[in-house]
């Protein structure tokens, strides 16, 4: 019998890199004769070639590089059976990879983009998602997991909402279909993602590799795992006094909450002062829960109107730390088991009435840490009416416990992912690389070389040094920094420096993010900014594609007479000043003064243009063009900044370097704001 079988990449649905070699590979007895075919919709073929396996049973055959087209099959056979791939595409592919925001599928941010729901189909968009795999012995030849889906209703959910939008919009811009493989883990770190050959020299690193290598530790580690938080949650479940006398039950908790005087005893009554008031929503720090780990119910009640009575409806409870578990009315209608995702709960139709609807919360908190995360929504609603939930709700311990041992995730370790994930795909032709990842590893400052080292290693993997490589810069976030501090904004200057290696491009997403949530749900702005840096860098797009770039700093004398540092701009036609939520005053402009002081400036965006020098402060309206005759003449712009302190002693000037941004961002025609810099003063007036 024979024993041919093709890796999950040259699948049903597969698009293959136009403009390459389209590389067949597989494995078979060793010597078979492997025959290749590439065959259009009337069963001609349009190019073949043949090979034979080697003593290990693997063959790789090429097909000569074709342009766009399909959908073809691949048909595959030795002398004694034949395999078909069908509906394959010829396009453009590229590796999208990183950790959770490049991992978040579009059911987490259905709500921010509800079309999505109704999504057409486009057959040329498609995706092959490759799930969580490690290995720490080396890398594989094929992976276990893995399909190819394009977009329709039944299967957008689950596309990496970052990783569609970027082909959506990479498949308007060139008019090809769009083939992304995605390989990405939440929590992930970079050394992940990277071969041991990238690793050399961080013997660190490789000694950890090494340590999970061995099978039985790590099936202990796994175990131990299990082990531990099974008891811990366990304990915490057995000693609760609100699982044991069923503190979510709709009749105990609207005698709980009763108005005074309406309680049936005076047991009751004692039993309602154990309930304590916390706004809803609110750190525990600095409340009376300020490090408490354990689990803690929150009971209030809540009227509706007609509209949503008795309706189907959703809840909405922002985010929590840690853990949940919400009853309304006493029935059960969600739970979470971490922090990161938003509560978003569906309500059946009948379980809700007029009056007295009652809403409970038991929080599971693992650190000490808790809360519920302020500026979210926490409202119940449906599409004709909605009530708020956030105000004073009624609190009491359920149990007290110690820390949550911690868990080993394992497959963070280095090398492993790549082993598992990115290695086997190094067969298979790509355009580019998508690397959206850089949260777990912000106190890793070694990321620059670890980055350039990954660059290089990807190209030389894939056998291509132009390559193009491109980086999502990280956004703006602030709520999950403490106890320890993350210097997001140094980090951010780090991931400046992918832009000294030849060909890769960075998406700058200040405004884009959360302050308040790691995963923040603007992902389409970041397709779209993606796509045109991979068109700039691989598609001869000539339009903008990045924000304005400071180049130099320089003391002068300004329009005013007074000492000021200008600041060259580059990409710097139709300058304005961005409202991302924060309003159009610059306040994130900073001038470092010889004592490393840092000093806001005061910034003036001016004009210089053919027929003179002009300009306005910040955010004021002006036309970004003139027309002189039938010539178009563009703009070009530079920023004065001033700042009496530090007047002769301005040393570097610092643009949006902390961890969020507090007032308007500098952006330039494409509405991409100016990247985070750092730049020495030259020249110093």
């Amino acid at each position: 019998m024979s024993e041919l079988r093709l890796p999950r990449l040259l699948s049903d649905g597969a698009v293959l890199q136009r403009r390459k070699s389209i590389h067949v590979w597989g494995w078979d007895e060793a010597g078979a004769k492997i025959s290749v075919k590439l065959v259009d919709g009337n069963d001609e073929a349009l190019s073949q070639a043949t090979g034979e396996c080697n003593e290990k049973g693997r063959f790789d055959v090429y097909l000569p590089a074709r342009e766009s087209g399909g959908p073809y099959k691949l048909v595959i056979s030795d002398e004694k059976e034949k395999v078909v791939v069908n509906d394959v595409m010829i396009g453009i592919v590229w590796f999208c990879t990183g950790q959770s925001n490049m991992e978040l599928p579009i059911i987490r941010v259905k709500d921010k983009y509800p079309e999505m729901l109704n999504v057409e189909p486009n057959d040329r968009i498609r995706t092959f998602k490759i799930m969580e795999e490690t290995c720490y012995k080396g890398e594989y030849e094929e992976h276990h997991t893995g399909d190819w889906k394009s977009v329709s209703q039944d299967t957008i959910m689950n596309f990496s909402a970052t990783g569609y939008f970027f082909a959506k919009n990479l498949q308007k811009i060139t008019g090809q279909t769009v083939g992304f493989i995605n390989a990405s883990l939440g929590g992930s770190n970079i050394w992940s993602w990277m071969s041991r050959e990238m690793l050399e020299g961080y013997d660190e690193l490789l000694s950890l590799a090494d340590k999970y290598a061995d099978d039985k530790f790590v099936e202990s580690q796994i175990k131990k795992n299990i082990e531990q938080g099974n008891a811990w949650r366990g304990s915490l479940y057995q000693n609760d006094e609100g699982i044991k006398n069923h503190w979510e039950a709709d009749e105990y908790i609207s005698r709980i909450l009763a108005e005074d005087g309406e309680g049936a005893s005076q047991n009751a009554d004692d039993e309602k002062n154990l309930w304590n008031e916390f706004s809803i929503p609110n750190f525990f720090e600095g409340t009376e829960l300020d490090g408490f780990i354990g689990s803690v119910w929150f009971a209030r009640k809540f009227d509706l109107p007609k509209e949503l009575a008795g309706k189907s409806a959703r809840l909405f409870l922002g985010t929590m730390v840690d853990n949940d578990i919400v009853f309304v009315n006493g029935v059960k209608v969600g739970d979470t088991g971490y922090q990161y995702p938003p509560r978003k709960y569906d309500i059946p139709e009948g379980l809700t009435r007029e009056k007295d609807n009652t809403i409970v919360i038991r929080l599971g908190v693992e650190t000490g840490k808790g809360r519920f995360t302020p500026d979210k929504d926490y409202k119940f609603f449906n599409e004709d009416a909605e009530v708020k939930l956030d105000g004073t709700w009624k609190y009491r311990i359920g149990a007290k416990c110690e820390q949550i041992p911690e868990t080993d995730f394992i497959s963070w370790k280095p090398t492993g992912l790549y082993n598992a994930m990115t290695a086997p795909c190094h067969n298979y032709p790509i355009d580019g690389v998508l690397w959206y990842q850089g949260e777990s590893n912000i106190e890793d400052f070694e990321y620059e070389d670890l980055t350039r080292r990954q660059v290089e290693g990807y190209r030389k993997a894939w056998g291509d040094e132009s390559i193009p490589f491109i980086g999502v810069q990280l956004p703006n976030f602030v709520i999950d920094q403490l106890p320890r501090v993350d210097d997001w904004g140094k980090f951010r200057l780090i991931q400046n420096k992918l832009l000294d290696i030849e060909n890769t491009g960075l998406v700058v997403t200040l405004g884009l993010g959360e302050d308040n949530d790691l995963h923040p749900v603007t992902k389409e702005p970041i397709g779209e900014r993606a796509a045109l840096w991979a068109s700039h860098l691989k598609y001869c797009y000539n339009g903008e594609y990045m924000g304005p770039a400071a180049i130099s700093a320089t003391g002068v004398i300004g329009k005013n007479g007074k000492p000021v540092i200008s600041v060259t701009l580059d990409h710097a036609d139709e300058v304005s000043v961005l409202n991302a939520g924060k309003g159009t005053e610059i306040k994130d402009m900073y001038i470092v003064d010889d004592n490393g002081v840092k000093h806001q400036a005061k910034v003036t965006i001016c004009e210089n243009t053919e027929d003179g020098h002009a300009s306005f402060e910040d955010g004021s309206e002006k036309e970004s063009e003139q027309i002189a005759g039938n010539a178009k003449i563009r703009k070009k712009y530079t920023l004065e900044l001033e700042c009496d302190e530090c007047a002769g002693s301005a040393s570097k000037v610092q643009w949006c370097c902390r961890n969020t941004y507090q007032g308007g961002l500098i952006t330039n025609e494409t509405g991409i704001p100016m990247s985070p810099f750092e730049l020495p003063i030259t020249e110093r007036m």
